[in-house]
C-alpha cells in the first residue's frame, strides 16, 4: 500500500512525481498512469490560463496550498464548461474528470487538502448529448454572471428563469 507520510511534495512537478508513485503502488496500468498524469497536467494548464485571464494573475510560482485554494466549484464549473466550449468529447471530458477525482482523493491523503472539490464533477451522460447545447448556454451564462461578481441568489435566479424560458420554447416547437 503507498505510504502516505513519506515525501513531501513542493511544487506541480514533485506533486505529479509523488501522484505516480501512489498510482503505481495501487498497481493501477502504465497507460491510465500516464492518462491520469496527462489530464492533470492539462488541468493545471487550464488553470493557470483561466487565472492569468480573469485575475490577472498566474499559478506558475503559487505554493502547492495557493494552488489547492484557487480550486473551488466555481473554478471547476468554468473548467467545465471550457471543455464543452471547446467540443472536447464526452468520454474524454469524463475521463479527465475520472482522474481530477482521483487526483483529490490523493491530495486528501496527503493532507494537502480537506476539501476534495474535484469530487463535485459528475460525469456527462452519454445518452445526455442532445441537452448539451442548452447546458452549454446555461453554464456559460452562469459564468459571465460569476465573471461580473453577480450574487448567488442572483445568478441562482437568472439561471432558473433562462431554464423555465427554455423549457417553454421547448414546448412552442412540439405544439
Amino acid at each position: 500500500m503507498y505510504n502516505s507520510y513519506n515525501l513531501e511534495a513542493t511544487d506541480k512537478d514533485s506533486c505529479l512525481r509523488l501522484f505516480k508513485i501512489f498510482l503505481c503502488a495501487e498497481k493501477i496500468s502504465k497507460g491510465s498512469v500516464r492518462s491520469y498524469l496527462s489530464d492533470i497536467r492539462f488541468f493545471f494548464s487550464w488553470l493557470d490560463k483561466f487565472f492569468q485571464e480573469n485575475l490577472n494573475q498566474t499559478t506558475e510560482t503559487q505554493s502547492l496550498p495557493q494552488l489547492f485554494s484557487f480550486i473551488s466549484p466555481r473554478a471547476l464549473e468554468a473548467y467545465r464548461s471550457s471543455l464543452l466550449d471547446n467540443q472536447t468529447p464526452v468520454t474524454t471530458i469524463n475521463r479527465r474528470f475520472s482522474s481530477l477525482r482521483k487526483f483529490g482523493s490523493f491530495c486528501q491523503t496527503k493532507n494537502w487538502v480537506q476539501l476534495n472539490h474535484f469530487d463535485t464533477l459528475r460525469n456527462i451522460s452519454l445518452s445526455s448529448e442532445g441537452c448539451l447545447e442548452r447546458d452549454h448556454l446555461t453554464r456559460e451564462f452562469r459564468l459571465h454572471l460569476w465573471k461580473n461578481k453577480a450574487s448567488k441568489a442572483t445568478i441562482k435566479n437568472y439561471l432558473n428563469d433562462v431554464k423555465q424560458f427554455l423549457e417553454w420554447q421547448e414546448r412552442q416547437k412540439n405544439i
